[in-house]
């Protein structure tokens, strides 16, 4: 008679097995339950997994995708900033996209947005000066906080 082809089933796995003693590790080493599904069981089919697009989901791969800016900015304000000196310009766009992502008309600008604008903190209190007055935008200053900025809309 030949090997046993019949699947193997978890009592049979389980048979032969008795209680170890407190002074032995009998588990698997970690290499191995490493390489083997901790639900695996032999002869048990196998269930994949899989992932749901959620609107939380599709929110998070937009933001990984690259930030972008939203109009419309009126040209007359772009070329004010742009006459200012330094990084008044790249402010005052870090501005309006803050501005757009928040949808609230006075923002504070986080130091990661600052930094993919290029801008130091210096350069930030300077600009903000230059834009403020330049009358592109209100600045609010208190001491020991972040500077709150709100643009100033121009009528249409």
């Amino acid at each position: 008679m030949g090997p046993d082809t019949r699947p193997m089933r978890l009592e049979d796995l389980c048979a032969g097995a008795m209680v170890a003693s407190r002074g032995c590790n009998t588990g698997p080493s970690n290499n191995e339950s490493h390489h083997r599904s901790s639900n695996a069981v032999i002869g048990w089919p196998q269930i994949g997994e899989t992932e749901i697009e959620t609107e939380v989901l599709r929110r998070a791969r937009a933001r990984h995708r690259g930030r972008f800016l939203k109009g419309p900015i009126p040209l007359r304000q772009i070329a004010a900033a742009n006459r200012l000196p330094g990084q008044a310009l790249a402010l005052f766009l870090a501005v309006h996209h803050q501005t757009a992502l928040t949808k609230k008309t006075i923002v504070t600008l986080p130091r990661g947005l600052l930094t993919d604008f290029g801008i130091s903190p210096g350069a930030k209190a300077r600009g903000l000066q230059w834009l403020e007055g330049a009358g592109l935008i209100r600045v609010e200053r208190s001491r020991g906080r972040a500077a709150r900025v709100e643009l100033i809309t121009v009528p249409r």
